[in-house]
């Protein structure tokens, strides 16, 4: 759970920054989602033994439940 935190927390630090010194907006909260999830399988790499399998594991989960729900959001815009 720790590096699942520090994936989000650093995901949302970085889109802080981009929108504070870049003056660029996130167009959807998925997109910190992802970034978290592409830090969490990066930092699969750096783990040992059966922690690897679980964090991709977790990393896939977040990543398949996350894509349904913004193609349901998608849908629920276009049905309007």
């Amino acid at each position: 759970y720790t590096v699942a935190l520090g994936a989000v927390t650093w995901a949302i630090w970085l889109a802080r920054n981009r929108a504070t010194f870049e003056k660029k907006m996130i167009k959807s909260p998925f997109e910190i989602v992802f970034t978290a999830v592409s830090f969490l399988l990066y930092w699969a790499g750096l783990q040992a033994g059966e922690d690897v399998k679980q964090l991709r594991a977790g990393a896939q989960m977040i990543r398949n439940g996350t894509m349904l729900m913004m193609r349901a959001c998608e849908a629920s815009k276009g049905g309007k």
